[in-house]
């Protein structure tokens, strides 16, 4: 019976990390939409690199110019750039505040050269 008990105490105590260690616990930011161009046809490829803080997470666009990127351990109350660059086309570039300013969701047109 006692090794039963020092075994749910372990469990409990590893749950208790997982929980205070993931997103939930100490706030991030994430956006996702789709990358297009002044037509509003998608663009492949895009990069999109978003920061905040110094935490970092970039990524490509898809074929039908959707993108995700997030930075899991952001600040509560994150600020930062969201970054979306293609060869042939004005960089995008937001900073935010929030992540209300910043959004979930949200296309981006990019304008070519």
């Amino acid at each position: 019976m006692g090794r039963r008990r020092i075994l749910l105490a372990l469990l409990i105590a590893v749950c208790c990390l997982f929980f205070t260690a993931c997103p939930m616990g100490d706030g991030g930011v994430s956006v996702e939409g789709r990358v297009l161009d002044e037509s509003g046809k998608p663009i492949k490829g895009a990069k999109v690199v978003l920061v905040s803080r110094g935490t970092k997470d970039e990524g490509e666009s898809r074929d039908d110019g959707s993108y995700d990127v997030g930075v899991i351990h952001a600040p509560r109350a994150p600020t930062g750039t969201l970054t979306v660059s293609k060869e042939g086309y004005e960089t995008y570039q937001q900073q935010f505040n929030s992540r209300e300013e910043l959004g979930h969701k949200r296309d981006i047109v990019l304008k070519a050269l």
